[in-house]
């Protein structure tokens, strides 16, 4: 008995047909071609046009939308790890991997933005810390639903980044939010107690630092406590750096320092940042950045603390941080 075949397709309208002979022919012209794989060259001579003409009714079939192209990413939504979330005690963890050309942490910075996008509400307020990574949220928002912006912590600087970069990511935002923005116009950490408290109390400092008790969400970044992972570790000198290792301090986050357990360690350092306060951040959604691979302790700390509910990381922390717990 011979193998089946599938019949052939109906001969399809002439090239001097009008209306909907016309129609037909682009859509007998666009199975074939996207479909079954025929080339240009064999549909000119299958049905007696000109290649001139073939790639013509083709072009007109996808701008009427005979034909509709679908894309899809399979990394647009990120990798959720439900079970390692659930290991952190957390709401999710979404591995970024980066796209061809793409670095890490604009990969980070991408999916935040989706995370975002699914939980700010309208006429909410969002908190925004700065980093080498959430420096890139507002290339990754297409749109923000209308929605006040708070920074959290002062402009800050590091390698190849001003403060000034600081501070235009949050008026960035609240451009593209259209709500009120209240910006920190103060460092994150300044020499003594003293000036701190001056600073804190100059009014627009104060309704900034005030406005974060009512905020929805937060986007924030988990650094390490190491050179270059930490935007505090800089400001503060060899022995102060020191004496927060000995006292087991391994992340930060808005200059908050963390132990392994995710406790806060409270020294005399904290009286001398400004920023956002452990009580405001964990009344809030809080989307964190994890960029730092080699770095897993301080993924379990930012979890254990409570101040955090959505870390988003790479594909190789995302392992080491499995590993850690395994």
């Amino acid at each position: 008995m011979g193998s089946e075949q599938s019949p052939p397709r109906q001969a399809a309208p002439t090239a001097g047909a009008d209306g909907q002979d016309e129609v037909a022919l682009k859509v007998a012209l666009a199975g074939e071609h996207y479909l079954d794989g025929a080339s240009k060259v064999e549909l000119s001579r299958r049905h007696g046009l000109s290649r001139f003409q073939v790639a013509r009714l083709l072009e007109e079939a996808r701008a009427e939308g005979i034909v509709r192209i679908e894309i899809v990413d399979p990394t647009a939504g990120g990798r959720d790890l439900a079970p390692l979330a659930q290991q952190l005690g957390i709401s999710s963890v979404t591995v970024a991997p980066p796209r061809p050309g793409e670095t890490p942490r604009v990969a980070i910075a991408r999916q935040m933005a989706r995370l975002l996008r699914t939980h700010l509400r309208e006429g909410g307020r969002l908190g925004v810390a700065w980093s080498r990574t959430l420096v890139h949220l507002p290339d990754a928002l297409e749109t923000l639903p209308t929605a006040d912006i708070i920074q959290l912590v002062g402009p800050v600087s590091t390698a190849g980044h001003s403060t000034a970069q600081s501070s235009a990511l949050v008026h960035e935002l609240g451009a593209r939010a259209g709500g009120q923005v209240w910006a920190l116009p103060t460092p994150l950490i300044v020499d003594s107690p003293q000036v701190a408290a001056s600073l804190r109390a100059m009014e627009e400092v104060r309704t900034a630092l005030d406005a974060a008790d009512e905020l929805d969400t937060a986007t924030v970044s988990i650094g390490a406590w190491a050179a270059g992972t930490s935007t505090l570790w800089a400001r503060l000198r060899p022995d102060e750096q020191q004496r927060a290792r000995e006292a087991g301090v391994v992340a930060e986050i808005c200059g908050i320092l963390l132990n392994a357990e995710g406790a806060v360690w409270h020294s005399a350092m904290e009286d001398r940042v400004i920023g956002v306060r452990p009580d405001q951040l964990r009344r809030a959604r809080v989307i964190a950045a994890a960029p730092a691979a080699g770095h897993p302790e301080a993924v379990l700390a930012a979890a254990r603390s409570g101040l955090v509910d959505d870390i988003v990381l790479g594909p190789e922390l995302a392992d080491q941080v499995a590993a850690l717990l395994s």
